[in-house]
């Protein structure tokens, strides 16, 4: 006696089955090592895009101010996180660069004399400073650590903290 054609047809229905969600399983794996790959690739894009950007100021700055040995050329951010705050190396990045952007307007090309007399106005400058919308957040400068003038180079040392508003409404 002859068997059912729909009875074979079990056997294909079940084999198609495991190729489709082979296939759908194979897929989601090659998605997802992608999007990490990709995402480091954005990360790494932006810290050399941002070290770019810090070069050039300085290579401009210290052509302006290359035969003054007495004026501040270079200047310097370093940033650490305060308590219960973490910085990935974007975030960290971008406050040096906001930072960096408030200071040089203030301090590169002024005189080294003028600097030593008065310190405490630059830590000023910056201290519970905030910074609004750095990747989605918002930070402030809990305080300024060490300023340290080398030769002709600024360094500051700042602590970053994550800063909660209050809504408005």
């Amino acid at each position: 006696m002859k068997t059912p054609a729909s009875a074979s047809s079990g056997g294909f229905l079940h084999a198609a089955g495991l190729l489709v969600a082979g296939m759908v399983i194979g897929a989601a794996l090659f998605l997802s090592a992608y999007n990490q790959r990709l995402n480091m690739m954005i990360e790494q894009n932006r810290e050399l895009l941002s070290a770019k950007v810090d070069l050039e100021a300085k290579i401009a700055d210290l052509t302006k101010t290359k035969n003054q040995q007495t004026t501040i050329n270079l200047l310097n951010i370093y940033i650490e996180p305060g308590e219960h705050t973490t910085l990935d190396k974007v975030t960290e990045s971008e406050l040096k660069r906001r930072i960096h952007g408030d200071l040089k307007k203030i301090v590169v090309g002024r005189k080294i004399s003028d600097f030593a007399a008065m310190p405490d106005v630059y830590e000023q400058i910056l201290t519970e400073k905030p910074y609004v919308g750095v990747l989605d957040k918002d930070y402030v400068v809990q305080a300024v650590k060490w300023i340290v003038l080398t030769q002709t180079e600024l360094k500051v040392w700042v602590t970053v903290k994550e800063w909660k508003r209050i809504p408005l409404s």
